[in-house]
């Protein structure tokens, strides 16, 4: 459950807290352990770094979740997304201030929660990137990728990429633990990883520089693994290797 998306429940209600925290975990969310007050939601962003927030804008104590989100917006790159019952003209004007990435209105259905966090994490990924397609991997953290699978978003941490493969419209992610799928073109997905530390050696494969072990005038080796080296590559992949090095 590591890699999946980390997401902090800052909720006054308890029977609330549980209905949400149980919806997010049958939707194989991981859900950190929620927290009622601006205080509290503070400390748990310092302390366990979520990669999302649901927000009510009732709290414990004077703050309220409007106060919480600009102080997100202040401090951290995360997307954020209101979960409250106040639906009227003069609170959803105070909550566009602080540009949420969704709006979720009590009560809702599991369903509800799930489409307006795929959605929020696909305005999120607009606002960064100038582009929105819920097909392609969404960069939210400097660190990390999120890639979206049959179910949700799936972190990927950038250094454990090991290579790229293209296949059509598609392409595949390897890591030491898993191979990922996501659809997407190099040219898309390269504006999401950092340049210098990925190269194309081939047509169909992209590594990343720091993962190479080994290779000849017509392969490269990765974690045991032989990947076909381009000619019309070799030149840019010596002169990058020299960089490092």
């Amino acid at each position: 459950m590591n890699n999946q998306l980390k997401i902090l429940i800052v909720e006054d209600e308890p029977f609330v807290a549980m209905d949400m925290s149980d919806m997010l975990e049958k939707m194989e969310y991981q859900v950190l352990q929620t927290v009622g007050s601006y205080e509290e939601a503070v400390q748990s962003l310092e302390a366990n770094r979520p990669d999302f927030v649901l927000i009510d804008i009732n709290l414990e104590g004077k703050k309220t979740g409007i106060d919480l989100a600009n102080f997100i917006r202040e401090k951290y790159s995360l997307p954020f997304v209101y979960v409250t019952s106040h639906s009227d003209k003069e609170t959803v004007q105070l909550t566009k201030q602080t540009q949420p990435n969704g709006y979720v209105v009590k009560p809702f259905e599991a369903a509800d929660l799930y489409t307006t966090i795929e959605s929020a994490l696909a305005n999120y990924n607009m606002g960064r990137t100038g582009t929105a397609s819920s097909e392609t991997p969404t960069k939210m953290l400097s660190d990390s990728l999120f890639v979206k699978t049959d179910k949700n978003f799936v972190k990927i941490k950038i250094d454990d990429i090991l290579w790229l493969q293209s296949d059509g419209n598609y392409l595949y992610l390897f890591t030491d633990k898993k191979k990922s799928i996501v659809r997407s073109t190099f040219k898309d997905f390269m504006q999401n990883l950092p340049v210098a530390d990925f190269i194309q050696i081939h047509k169909s494969y992209i590594v990343n520089i720091h993962k190479i072990d080994s290779f000849t005038h017509d392969e490269l080796s990765i974690h045991n693994t032989q990947l076909p080296l381009s000619r019309f590559y070799k030149d840019e992949l010596l002169n990058k290797l020299n960089r490092v090095l």
